[in-house]
């Protein structure tokens, strides 16, 4: 019988859950790029955590969700995004740096938050400008406990408004890259604004704003909205200092967006204005039709659609540190299980080619070993004469030369030096102990000893005058290294 197995298809997946709603988006690979595939979204305002789980799983028995492939969001209103400017552009020393400023950015402890950073631009005056995410803890804990509680697990923490740029190169396509542009996702009860530049997210603002205050007042909530991105725009100008914004591409939830007035707010902000659709130039699969994928009209999609389009290649990741830590050792282990497989194949096929000559090299080391068995105890009888040969030597080469440093010792000593001990290390030193009748003779003694072709750097270790016998004499210590010349005979000798 043939078997057959059905091989899993890959699905990307994103997933945002808020106060409000719990978002889904999933996207399937296609021949240049990913093509959307899906996008659900299920009211949660009533919900506990417990049962969030049940509606993950439930839907999850619907779609095909892989923890691999998937990806938990981070809505921008729980986060806190900063511009800054540090003095190196060694990735490795923006990282101490960022995490000696991180308690200057937020009022919580380190233990309370988990953050990561994307470095913008470096200039050649040694600068980087950084952007830095910062997240509490507990934030990102109830994503992993209410997924844990269904055995589903991500490696994967994104910000909603990193999705925004993988949104705007497939949206605003056609658009000079030299330009800055401020994209506007107008959420439920929040709203994004972000400035993005040179394929690069270098700035992000969250406003209070969304559809959920627009509700049968559209003008008042217009007015307010239109004063928030100007404030956005202003903090943009005040902080990165970077070119003016070209244009503004408002996007998000259909329902208030349709009804937004373009000429209005190019007239109150005073930058042209673009109100586009989620879906303008998004790459779609064929089984998922437009006018089916949205449920919800009153929630944005954009920050997900480019999370899943963009998958694996956010730059931020919020995972706790000891998820990235545990990561980390696997992809090391990882590689290391890869290596091991290759030396492995490597080491058989050496084996297998030098198997043949490798036996014979060991037969005949057998046989050399055999030979050696048979003169080894002679050898060690030689090798035991040898040594006491060489003792026998070197004693005596140490005695005659002894006799010479006492001679050469009697030959330059004067009268009025006493000699109590004369002591030879038996390597390179000699040591005389004595007495003399004045200072000066102790030190006409060094002189003469150093001035001998035997001893050199000849020093005094001690010199005393004490009275003897009611006489002050000096007592006296002489140390005398051996000629460098002379030592090397001694060591040749052995």
């Amino acid at each position: 019988m043939k078997l057959k197995f059905k091989k899993r298809r890959k699905i990307f997946t994103a997933l945002e859950i808020s106060d409000n709603w719990l978002k889904i988006v999933q996207a399937i690979p296609a021949a240049k790029d990913k093509k959307l595939k899906r996008v659900l979204v299920e009211k949660i305002t009533s919900l506990d955590d417990q049962q969030i789980s049940e509606k993950i799983k439930e839907l999850s028995k619907k779609i095909d969700i892989n923890p691999d492939l998937l990806t938990v969001v981070v809505p921008h209103q729980l986060a806190a995004v900063r511009n800054i400017e540090l003095p190196s552009t060694n990735p490795n020393e923006i990282k101490d740096m960022v995490d000696l400023q991180i308690g200057k950015q937020t009022p919580f402890s380190k233990e309370e938050i988990i953050y990561d950073y994307d470095i913008l631009t470096a200039n050649t005056e040694g600068y980087s400008k950084v952007m830095l995410t910062i997240v509490r803890e507990n934030v990102v804990a109830r994503y992993f406990k209410i997924l844990g509680q269904i055995q589903m697990k991500t490696e994967k923490v994104a910000l909603s408004s990193e999705g925004l740029l993988t949104w705007c190169r497939f949206a605003c396509k056609g658009m000079p890259e030299d330009k800055s542009y401020a994209v506007v996702d107008v959420g439920y009860d929040t709203s994004d604004f972000a400035v993005v530049s040179k394929d690069k997210l270098i700035f992000c603002r969250n406003l209070s704003v969304g559809f959920s205050q627009s509700q049968n007042r559209l003008n008042e909530w217009q007015e307010k909205f239109i004063e928030e991105i100007n404030l956005c725009i202003y903090a943009y100008q005040n902080e990165v200092m970077d070119k003016d914004i070209a244009k503004i591409i408002i996007s998000g939830a259909e329902m208030v967006t349709q009804d937004l007035n373009e000429t209005v707010f190019k007239e109150k902000i005073g930058a042209p204005v673009e109100i586009i659709t989620e879906l303008k130039n998004i790459p779609e699969a064929i089984d998922a039709p437009a006018d089916k994928k949205i449920e919800g009209r009153n929630v944005s999609f954009c920050s997900l659609m480019g999370i899943v389009l963009n998958f694996p290649e956010q730059k931020i990741n919020l995972i706790p540190p000891q998820l990235k830590i545990e990561k980390g050792v696997r992809e090391r282990g990882k590689d290391l299980y890869l290596f091991g497989i290759f030396l492995v194949f490597i080491l058989v096929t050496i084996s297998s080619i030098f198997f043949g000559r490798m036996y014979n090299n060991e037969q005949y080391l057998k046989a050399l070993k055999k030979e050696i068995l048979k003169i080894q105890n002679k050898v060690d009888k030689l090798h035991g004469m040898m040594e006491e040969t060489r003792g026998i030597k070197r004693r005596s080469f140490i005695k005659d030369y002894s006799l010479n440093f006492i001679y050469e010792i009697h030959s330059v000593i004067s009268p009025e030096v006493y000699l109590a001990s004369i002591s030879f290390d038996g390597d390179d030193q000699l040591t005389i102990r004595g007495i003399s009748a004045t200072m000066s003779e102790t030190l006409r003694l060094v002189d003469s000893l150093e001035d001998s072709d035997y001893f050199q750097d000849v020093k005094t270790k001690f010199a005393t005058t004490n009275k003897i016998d009611g006489k002050d004499m000096t007592e006296f210590e002489i140390v005398c290294p051996l000629n460098k010349e002379l030592k090397r005979q001694i060591l040749e000798s052995e």
